[in-house]
């Protein structure tokens, strides 16, 4: 009898930005998982090419990274982004579970742009909430056109990948910071602050249930671009600029290329940070006697000076998420150390089992 030993690598995690691609992929059993594979790159777009030359573009590059990389296998786990998701949050009476997805449904079909035979729809409960005299239950309701799904998927297969899960960022996110051997207490209410290329999110969790979602449309691209604009530079070079004051561990007021970037971008981190608390204050309010421990900065942006802006802007504490504490060995790459943030959403979706949300 012939025994077929099971792969020790995980599906590829790939996290699809607009104009990126982060993927990692693990190696070892649950217990001691390494990073066998790990890779960012910034895609070389044309603006004038259709949708069609486009997708064909990334799928390329694609390609190109797993092979420079030495990813093994093909098979990935990928997830939708801020852009391709419709998000609500519901509250329903209280109903048994076999009857929640009927009524999502029922409330889908009223608030979703796109007709409902034409969406792919999921639900996370975020448990019970009081309204007035009366216990709620507060549902967030997911969904995603058909047709972003199929081009989603087209796209990988172009990039000879074979999808065996879809998913989405926030759980991505929540998987890699749950039963780690990190400090977040796996026993508290934690908020993640998740900047990503087109959006940040905002999760607030209780262990791996999300209570809380919402996407602030803001992001690395949008910090980008305002640079660009106020410094009246090329995308291009205002990202390799931007890059350079990311990556320092404190700010510099006598420097004048620290002064440019921060001048140009201090809107929309003030703009974010307004909207974080505005999502704090509903917290509260919403969730009564479920404290928040702290807030936890992952994704593209997270760098010691944006966690000290966001802790005195907020007044709460907030620490700088980093996805390898939960692994048996961390990489030994500078590079790959530096703002480790960035690889959280990629983790997560190598991290997810057939057993897990």
């Amino acid at each position: 009898m012939i025994s077929i030993q099971r792969s020790q690598h995980s599906p590829i995690g790939l996290q699809l930005g607009p104009s990126s691609a982060t993927l990692v992929q693990l190696a070892g059993s649950r217990q001691n998982r390494v990073v066998h594979a790990i890779a960012q790159e910034q895609f070389e777009l044309d603006e004038k090419q259709s949708i069609e030359e486009r997708d064909a573009n990334i799928a390329a590059q694609i390609r190109q990274i797993l092979s420079d990389h030495h990813f093994k296998g093909r098979h990935v786990i990928s997830c939708l982004g801020s852009q391709e998701l419709f998000i609500q949050n519901v509250r329903l009476p209280q109903l048994p579970v076999d009857e929640i997805a009927k009524v999502v449904a029922w409330e889908a079909e009223e608030r979703l742009p796109y007709p409902l035979a034409e969406a792919e729809l999921r639900h996370l409960p975020a448990g019970q909430v009081r309204q007035e005299s009366n216990t709620k239950q507060e549902v967030i309701l997911l969904a995603c056109h058909t047709g972003i799904l199929k081009r989603h998927l087209d796209l990988l297969e172009q990039a000879g990948l074979t999808a065996v899960a879809i998913d989405v960022e926030p759980s991505a996110t929540l998987r890699c910071f749950h039963n780690s051997s990190n400090d977040v207490q796996t026993n508290a209410t934690n908020c993640y602050l998740n900047f990503g290329d087109a959006a940040t999110t905002v999760i607030f969790a209780d262990q791996q249930n999300v209570l809380f979602l919402k996407y602030i449309m803001q992001g690395s691209n949008h910090l980008d671009h305002a640079v660009a604009e106020n410094l009246d530079l090329p995308l291009k070079e205002a990202i390799r600029l931007r890059k350079i004051v990311t990556n320092s561990p404190t700010l510099d007021a006598s420097d004048e290329l620290h002064r440019s970037v921060i001048d140009s971008i201090r809107s929309i981190l003030e703009t974010i940070s307004t909207e974080v608390e505005n999502c704090l204050r509903y917290y509260k309010v919403t969730f009564r006697g479920k404290k928040l421990d702290q807030l936890i900065v992952t994704g593209n942006e997270s760098s010691p000076w944006l966690i000290e802006f966001l802790s005195d802007r907020l007044s709460t504490e907030c620490k700088m998420g980093n996805p390898f504490e939960s692994l048996k060995c961390w990489p030994t790459s500078t590079s790959i150390l530096e703002r480790p943030g960035r690889w959280t959403t990629a983790m997560g979706l190598a991290m997810k089992e057939k057993s897990n949300s």
